[in-house]
């Protein structure tokens, strides 16, 4: 049987691995970013030559596009200011800690194990961004661009999210990678056999979408929350993808919604008896906005209520 010892290496590796994936997206990004803006470039010098040639007054245009953005940035932090506190200060749901005891109790008498995560992961293209965040730890293992993966200090509450605030007219040139967390559970089959595993996962969080499309320009914003899973015993059984579990993008709005759902996605695979197994649960947060004035903003991190809570793992041999 693994030591304690061997599974913490063994996860470090593992993670770090899945990283280098990570990395190469954000990478990528970055080269895709770099050729956009000098086609922007010319795109715009065309744009305004073309505004120019029919009488526009540019500098009329301009003044009125400064003069909205200015408006939209008044409102959107009005909102904000009465608004988002309510949701990133609320307090911390009751039932929760019963219900789960409840739930893992039911399925430990059906025979079924009932497994606590052992380890999370957080892998951010920008780590700045999670300064200030609590739970998260300073053992950050750098990657290219100020990008990189951590530990958090308690895996049994995540915290992590994601944020934009565009003031581009309708040609944005910005977006990276957003960050992504893992929940690691681990267990040792008894027997060889096909074993079906369901990982329960709580989310408390909220989110922020602050849009005002209109006639003259392109304005929007969205959050969106995926999920996979894997098994990896001797090496990965492959990403298994689900329905997203939020999904919400509007080009007229002010909201702040409470986000509180449990999801339970399961992973199918033959395992072979005696040998460790690493079940890992993985997220995406996302908030893109697109438009000057234009926020979005998907948070499990705020205050004391806000986290995502890998509840436990329950684990059946077929």
């Amino acid at each position: 049987m693994a030591s304690y010892d061997d599974l913490n290496q063994r996860l470090r590796q593992l993670t770090a691995a899945r990283f280098k994936d990570y990395e190469q997206e954000l990478l990528r990004r970055k080269s895709l970013v770099e050729i956009n803006e000098e086609f922007q470039k010319k795109r715009d010098t065309h744009r305004r030559a073309f505004l120019t040639s029919i009488g526009t007054d540019m500098k009329k245009f301009d003044a009125a596009v400064e003069h909205d953005n200015r408006m939209q940035e008044a409102e959107r932090k009005a909102f904000l200011d009465a608004f988002r506190g309510k949701s990133a200060n609320r307090r911390r749901p009751r039932a929760e800690s019963a219900d789960t005891a409840i739930r893992s109790e039911v399925l430990a008498e059906s025979g079924q194990m009932v497994l606590p995560v052992v380890a999370a992961s957080l892998f951010a293209a920008d780590k700045s961004a999670f300064d200030g965040i609590v739970d998260v730890g300073p053992e950050w293992i750098t990657g290219p661009i100020n990008s990189g993966w951590v530990f958090p200090d308690d895996p049994t509450r995540i915290r992590i999210k994601d944020s934009e605030h565009d003031l581009s007219l309708c040609w944005p040139n910005h977006y990276v990678p957003p960050p992504e967390f893992a929940a690691q559970f681990t267990f040792t089959p008894a027997t060889t056999g096909t074993y079906e595993m369901t990982a329960v996962l709580a989310f408390h969080g909220f989110y922020v979408l602050v849009s005002d499309d209109s006639w003259w320009n392109c304005r929007f914003a969205y959050v969106k929350l995926t999920a996979q899973m894997n098994v990896h015993q001797y090496v990965d059984a492959g990403w298994k993808d689900f329905p997203a579990f939020l999904d919400v993008r509007k080009d007229n709005t002010s909201e702040v919604t409470n986000f509180d759902r449990t999801f339970f996605p399961d992973y199918t695979a033959a395992l072979r008896g005696g040998d460790p197994v690493i079940v890992t649960a993985k997220g995406v947060v996302e908030a893109f906005s697109h438009g000057g004035g234009t926020y979005a903003e998907l948070n499990f991190e705020a205050g004391t209520a806000n986290y995502i809570e890998p509840l436990f793992l329950s684990v059946q041999k077929l």
